[in-house]
């Protein structure tokens, strides 16, 4: 069996052939259900291409590994969340996504990031035997994948962040009770559609972005010290005056630019 047939193996869940996930690093965390960094991959860490399967064509986006580094750096897990119905409309298979994701861990390897967890569905309603489904519980917007990811690598959900580029993306993130997402505009959604999504009006915190590279502010919300694992009551992350100032001027102009109204 070659090198590329054991990383499949490891990948593919056991009797399901349109499930993947595999946990990347093994080394203790500090702290046990501590918050994750929850991304979608197309348009989120690497450039938008209509369903990716070859590796020459990835891009990472300008910034996404530096905000990845700073999450590994403070000990907050980075899963991988995405759906791949390419797949299940036999656009390609597996060992074209393992190809893919080889060469976006290398590349994140050489800005000295890495990722923790990497979960894909490969199941939709117009897909190909085996892999046609409806509403498959670890297809977005549904949380499956967040919630198998939490299990295995023993997550504070409530804590934890997403960030899509897709409506789906942030309805996971809801339904999983996360403690927010984050729409980024690097990818599917235009910031004339941004408007869309919401916020849904209870604890689930719904912001717009450019791109990843402008959430650096997620790493103080998710540091271990202010999750509610760590505290009985969380704290509000701090932030020197200038950063909050700088975050605060970005999100009034975003919204000026996408029409929305002044929080």
């Amino acid at each position: 069996m070659t090198s590329r047939d054991d990383y499949i193996q490891e990948g593919l869940l056991a009797q399901d052939p349109g499930l993947w996930c595999q946990k990347l690093t093994s080394l203790p965390r500090k702290q046990a259900f501590s918050p994750a960094l929850f991304l979608d991959r197309d348009g989120v860490v690497v450039e938008e291409v209509d369903y990716l399967h070859r590796a020459e064509d990835i891009r990472l986006i300008d910034g996404a590994a530096t905000i990845i580094v700073a999450c590994n750096q403070a000990d907050i897990p980075v899963v991988l969340v995405t759906n791949q119905s390419g797949i299940g409309r036999g656009l390609y298979g597996w060992p074209e996504f393992a190809a893919v994701q080889e060469k976006l861990l290398q590349l994140l390897s050489s800005f000295g990031a890495h990722i923790d967890m990497v979960l894909a569905c490969a199941y939709h309603s117009d897909a190909k035997s085996p892999y046609q489904t409806t509403n498959h519980s670890w297809r977005k917007p549904n949380p499956g994948m967040l919630l198998a990811a939490a299990e295995r690598m023993k997550i504070e959900l409530s804590d934890s962040w997403i960030v899509g580029d897709r409506e789906t993306d942030i309805e996971a993130g809801h339904a999983a009770q996360l403690g927010g997402g984050i729409l980024v505009l690097s990818g599917h959604t235009r910031q004339s559609d941004a408007h869309k999504v919401s916020s849904a009006g209870d604890n689930y915190r719904v912001r717009v972005a450019y791109s990843l590279a402008a959430c650096p502010f997620l790493i103080e919300y998710m540091k271990p010290a202010n999750s509610k694992a760590a505290k009985p009551v969380a704290a509000e992350p701090q932030m020197d005056r200038a950063s909050y100032n700088k975050l605060k001027l970005d999100e009034r102009l975003l919204r000026q630019r996408l029409g929305l109204p002044p929080l």
